[in-house]
């Protein structure tokens, strides 16, 4: 079991790296523009937790085979965007719609289980060969998925896990939990490597954790809020740090990029996993996101509204917006970092 005493959990790398860092800074005034665009797109345009359940790939019901679905994805959920110079993986889904970045994985796992390949039972994803995920990865585009030995890796791993303590479902490792966030995020990280997503930062050991919190949101917003997405402390979740996030954050003006930072994207060079820039970005990203959060509440508040709204939301909505103004963002390539954790 690992020793939590001495590692900040997100919220509070958040605050850490935003006390230490030199590359990243947050603009407040751009931070209540962000604000202001998310409360309109709460309070007037409907924007909630439910828009995961309404995208077409995600599942319709919500039981044990979502819980399966939702936690084979997020185990493989990471590391989409192609090397310079090589054609983006794509697969197209059951309405022959060309999907790219997550949605080409959710295609390409909901492609498998309509020809009767199990590839989200824990007894496939123990035993899967490297041959298999070829096959169930295959691009229609003509790129390839990147790090494909590293999701066999994660995926063998994690199958094992949940045969051997979980009766093969992670469902089991949410009921154990008790509704409890935090219980839910230390079986995570003590029990599937893949999740660990942790790394020395200014003498601290710091922790952001974003497949590990998106896998507990994803389960909170298929069960909507009940049943085993019931979570009673779900507002300690933070964003989630990826790479798209920071990049609507910068364009939306609410982080800045020092000049040296600005060169390294430009010129499209990697950052290491845990380089000090790399932790600046993920770190700072998740203290705008709660500064965000907390303007957008207050917004509310002053208006008389009562509106659900964490980091998760937050979340939802840059990615969505990123997603939705690609051509705005691009004008500052985002950070990239080829590894297992976003």
């Amino acid at each position: 079991m690992i020793t939590y005493d001495s590692i900040l959990s997100p919220r509070e790398t958040g605050l850490f790296v935003n006390q230490k860092a030199s590359h990243v800074k947050c603009n407040l005034l751009g931070i209540e523009k962000v604000s202001e665009l998310i409360y309109k797109g709460i309070s007037e345009q409907g924007f909630s937790e439910n828009i995961w359940q309404k995208h077409e790939l995600n599942p319709k019901s919500a039981n044990q085979e979502s819980i399966d679905w939702i936690f084979l994805v997020d185990t493989l959920n990471f590391s989409f965007w192609p090397d310079e110079g090589t054609k983006k993986f794509g697969v197209k889904d059951h309405n022959g719609k060309l999907q790219t970045g997550y949605w080409s994985l959710c295609a390409a796992v909901n492609r498998a289980l309509k020809v009767g390949i199990p590839i989200t039972s824990a007894e496939f994803m123990a035993n899967a060969t490297l041959e298999q995920l070829e096959t169930i990865f295959r691009s229609d585009t003509g790129g390839q998925i990147p790090l494909l030995q590293e999701r066999l890796n994660a995926m063998n791993s994690a199958g094992k896990v949940l045969l051997e303590k979980y009766f093969g479902s992670f469902a089991m490792c949410v009921m154990k939990a008790e509704k409890d966030v935090n219980k839910l995020l230390d079986i995570i990280i003590d029990n599937f490597e893949s999740y660990r997503d942790l790394c020395e930062y200014n003498g601290k050991t710091v922790s952001f954790l974003k497949r590990a919190q998106i896998l507990i949101a994803d389960i909170w917003t298929c069960f909507n809020g009940k049943d085993l997405g019931e979570f009673h402390n779900i507002n300690e979740l933070t964003m989630f740090a990826d790479y798209r996030v920071p990049q609507s954050l910068v364009a939306l003006n609410a982080l800045q990029y020092s000049e040296k930072l600005k060169n390294i994207l430009k010129s499209k060079n990697e950052l290491n996993s845990g380089d000090e820039i790399e932790c600046e970005i993920r770190g700072m990203s998740i203290y705008a996101c709660d500064l965000i959060q907390q303007s957008v509440s207050d917004m509310a508040a002053v208006n008389g509204l009562d509106i659900k709204i964490n980091a998760v939301l937050v979340d939802y909505y840059l990615w969505e917006w990123a997603r939705d103004n690609r051509s705005t963002i691009d004008e500052l390539p985002f950070h990239r970092t080829r590894c297992i954790y976003y």
